[in-house]
Formats: structure tokens, C-alpha cells, sequence
């Protein structure tokens, strides 16, 4: 049910980005790579981790690119690889202090320490 779920999200917001590329092709990329990312996709998975956070930087989402950040940052660590994982909630942390959110830094920051200790 989940994967029907997720594939009926990512159809509407496809939907939506035929008319307003600019504002829905990042959320389109974030929910591909999350389901690409649960289902064991990685390869895929990681490019549409990268697409989100190159089309949320270009529409100028500092909001949206962090949490696609933060995302990818939590499947590289799922998957091993911690360096991966540190180098985006690095990039997650920089949006979020661009941003004005004094909390996600501190919490972006155990992240970080996480994936330091194993790098």
C-alpha cells in the first residue's frame, strides 16, 4: 500500500510540474529518490538525490534543497557510506544556518559527529 502511496504522490506532483517546472521538479526528484532509496535503488536513488538538491538550488529553495540535503544524507549513511553521508549534512547544515534554524543545525551537527567517528 505504501508503494501505491508514493507512486500516486510522485504521479500528481509530475502533474503539477508540467505547469510550474520551476516550483514542483525538485519535490518530483525528492519523492523519486525516497522510494528509489526504500526500495534498494541506490544507483538511482543517488541521482535523484542529486537532481533534487541541483533543482531546488536553481529555483533558489535554500528550504527544499536542505531537506534533500538532509535525505540524502541519511541514505548514504544507511547504506554505508558514512563519508558520503557527512559530506551532505554538511551541505544540509549550511542551508539550515542560511536559513535562520539555530535547532536543525544542532541536530545536523550530531549527524555530522555520527558519521565523523566512522569516517
Amino acid at each position: 500500500k505504501l508503494r501505491t502511496v508514493s507512486k500516486n504522490a510522485i504521479t500528481s506532483l509530475k502533474a503539477a510540474a508540467l505547469h510550474s517546472q520551476w516550483n514542483f521538479q525538485n519535490k518530483v526528484h525528492l519523492l523519486e529518490a525516497e522510494y528509489f532509496s526504500f526500495n534498494g535503488n541506490h544507483e538511482e536513488a543517488n541521482a535523484s538525490y542529486a537532481a533534487a538538491i541541483t533543482s531546488a538550488r536553481s529555483s533558489k529553495f535554500v528550504h527544499e534543497q536542505r531537506l534533500a540535503c538532509e535525505c540524502a544524507g541519511f541514505h548514504h549513511k544507511k547504506v554505508g557510506d558514512r563519508g558520503i553521508a557527512w559530506d551532505f549534512f554538511n551541505q544540509a547544515k549550511q542551508c539550515y544556518v542560511e536559513w535562520g534554524s539555530q535547532t536543525k543545525v544542532g541536530i545536523i551537527d550530531r549527524q555530522l559527529e555520527i558519521c565523523q567517528i566512522v569516517r
